[in-house]
């Protein structure tokens, strides 16, 4: 870790620049330390509430100016959320895996942070402050994610689809092509686990799985990722193709 490098220090000088800003209407702490997974290694995540997000911006590059070099700022263009900036930031006098990432939500509308205060989703925010209760009153009534229900009949279809590409890439002898679609299957399989362990997290795909799943089943997603040849790709596939298979009865999933 670098020396002088205190990650408090940074979260202190931002909160205390954004709440002088007449900008800034609210900001919480997400991520880890939203989640209670905070660790040496954690970036810091902080989100505000300002219909001015350029200004937003440019206090947070001022202040951390104040505290040390900034070496690269990514702005995030394609972000998935309506009205939302995001950019992330890497210091000078930090460890090497550390970095920002400052979001700006332009919405003054309680209802549009209802989702941050699902906890099972996003864990419990950490609010830096709230002039116009903002917070307080999406935290009353948080939105939980209500994910459609399986077609079966479809789901299986397109894995059997999907299983035979894979299978005729593999027996002509091309890694890139097979492990492509092999991947698509591992990702179906992650689909249903997730439905059933943490239906509130359908959508997030293989991020946290050590946190979400039981070791069996992480660790059995981690062999599916690991397999070094064609051959080895082939056999994990068709274990998984019984393992589908065995469910069809079971129109619940």
């Amino acid at each position: 870790m670098a020396t002088g490098f205190d990650k408090n220090k940074i979260v202190h000088s931002l909160v205390q620049n954004l709440q002088q800003s007449s900008s800034a209407e609210g900001a919480w702490l997400g991520g880890s330390t939203a989640t209670g997974f905070e660790d040496d290694l954690s970036d810091t995540d902080i989100v505000i509430i300002s219909t001015n997000p350029d200004e937003i911006f440019q206090t947070v590059e001022d202040t951390l100016k104040g505290i040390a070099t900034i070496t690269h700022i990514w702005k995030v263009e394609d972000s998935p959320w309506k009205n939302f900036a995001q950019k992330f930031y890497v210091l000078d006098q930090t460890s090497e895996t550390y970095y920002l990432d400052i979001g700006v939500f332009q919405s003054l509308s309680s209802e549009d942070y209802a989702e941050h205060f699902n906890v099972e989703r996003h864990g419990s925010p950490q609010v830096l402050f709230d002039k116009k209760d903002i917070l307080k009153q999406a935290s009353q009534q948080p939105r939980y994610e209500s994910s459609k229900k399986i077609e079966w009949s479809q789901w299986i279809a397109r894995f059997e689809i999907l299983y035979r590409t894979f299978l005729k890439e593999s027996l002509r002898g091309k890694y890139i092509d097979s492990y492509t679609f092999y991947q698509r299957l591992v990702m179906m399989w992650v689909q249903l686990v997730r439905r059933h362990r943490t239906p509130q997290k359908h959508d997030f795909g293989l991020r946290y799985l050590y946190r979400d799943l039981p070791p069996t089943e992480s660790q059995y997603i981690e062999k599916l990722l690991q397999v070094p040849d064609l051959k080895s790709m082939q056999v994990a596939a068709a274990e998984l193709r019984s393992k589908i298979q065995t469910l069809q009865k079971d129109v619940s999933v």
